[in-house]
């Protein structure tokens, strides 16, 4: 595992750190304090594994910071550490290719919890944490082929069709019908709405 943290909070660096330490012993930490920095090292490390991105970096904020490391290595897995729990910005970040969404605010405990759930590949979305009772699924929901799991945990990591495509080594034609079918199995209208509806059901830890 090759996991790029991109804050410009040494403090909060070293805790993440930590973290990830704890849980991934062998794991190689790339540390950049700017968007150049970070650009540099996606450049000299191909494969990288997921990215935690801080939004508010010194020279540059807000979604211009995705937008751009994703433009860069559009496949990477990009997971945004935010102080910002605001429900437009989850919503623009999910939609510019985020993987998932983890609050600063979170206390220690839940902040490791959703550390693992992204780690594994799984979705993390503010507030979902403070459910308590698990959802249920709705009556007469369809299950997912092992296929569309597939394309919906790609679409979960901010895949382009493209890159579904490449991945699943399926056409695109293919892929496109596989989200159509996964847009009508969801009740979903986008790609945003599917991954969202989908953390809750299809992409919850087993």
């Amino acid at each position: 595992m090759k996991v790029l943290m991109v804050d410009d909070h040494a403090l909060f660096r070293d805790g993440l750190r930590l973290l990830l330490c704890s849980t991934h012993p062998d794991a190689q930490l790339l540390e950049a304090s700017t968007l150049a920095g970070a650009l540099s090292l996606l450049l000299e490390h191909a494969n990288l594994t997921m990215c935690f991105l801080d939004l508010d970096l010194k020279q540059e904020r807000g979604l211009p910071v995705l937008k751009k490391i994703k433009l860069e290595s559009p496949n990477l897995p990009v997971v945004i550490v935010s102080g910002s729990e605001d429900s437009s910005t989850v919503r623009a970040c999910m939609q510019a290719g985020a993987m998932s969404y983890i609050p600063k605010s979170l206390t220690s405990e839940k902040f490791l919890y959703a550390l693992q759930r992204v780690l594994k590949g799984e979705i993390f979305l503010p507030h979902e944490e403070e459910n308590d009772v698990e959802p249920s699924a709705p009556s007469g929901i369809p299950n997912l082929t092992p296929r569309q799991r597939e394309v919906l945990y790609a679409l979960s990591r901010g895949f382009s069709t493209k890159s579904i495509a490449r991945e699943l080594s399926l056409s695109e034609y293919t892929v496109k019908d596989h989200i159509s079918d996964l847009f009508r199995i969801l009740g979903a209208s986008n790609r945003v709405e599917a991954v969202t509806k989908a953390s809750l059901f299809y992409l919850r830890p087993r």
